[in-house]
């Protein structure tokens, strides 16, 4: 379970330790909040792929047994508590499509309100075949440097970074 205490991150992980490359992937939770609109919540592969699924679009206090599935008919927004149903999430899961299931999956939940609560179980439910998986991302790359922000108060803080080099994106990893 990841209990949710207040305005914050957690965290959960979950480790599969089948292979097989991803053909359809769902996620199924259940717990309780204060408040359901206070939460951000994202699912991470082992590739380091984010999808976020939710994005402060549910209401309620209560999500039980709720399936995010892109072949569901209901968006998780136009869904309602207690969400025993299948809803698509806010992003695709099929972003994950065509990678590698084995390894650490890693579900990320955003509180953006001082109130808590917990997510008492969830997992991935994976349909997968045997063919070749996409190559996970490479770790080279070049890393810029921004400066530091002071944070005096609540609000947005912003800073600029620039890039003097040229060329095409492919991956890029914040770090803070």
């Amino acid at each position: 379970s990841i209990n949710i205490s207040n305005y914050g991150i957690y965290k959960g992980n979950l480790n599969i330790p089948d292979t097989g490359t991803i053909t359809d992937i769902d996620l199924k939770m259940t717990g309780s909040m204060w408040n359901n609109s206070t939460l951000d919540i994202s699912l991470i592969s082992p590739y380091g792929t984010v999808v976020k699924l939710v994005d402060n679009n549910m209401s309620g206090k209560v999500f039980d047994r709720m399936i995010l599935d892109d072949e569901a008919s209901v968006t998780i927004s136009s869904g309602s508590e207690p969400y025993m149903d299948s809803f698509i999430p806010t992003n695709p899961l099929s972003t994950f499509d065509e990678e590698e299931m084995k390894g650490d999956w890693e579900l990320f939940i955003f509180n953006s309100s001082n109130n808590g609560g917990s997510i008492t179980e969830w997992s991935l439910t994976v349909t997968y075949d045997n063919s070749t998986p996409k190559d996970p991302p490479t770790a080279s790359g070049t890393t810029y440097t921004g400066g530091s922000i002071s944070i005096s108060s609540q609000g947005v803080h912003a800073s600029n970074l620039n890039i003097p080099d040229t060329g095409t994106i492919t991956d890029i990893d914040l770090k803070m």
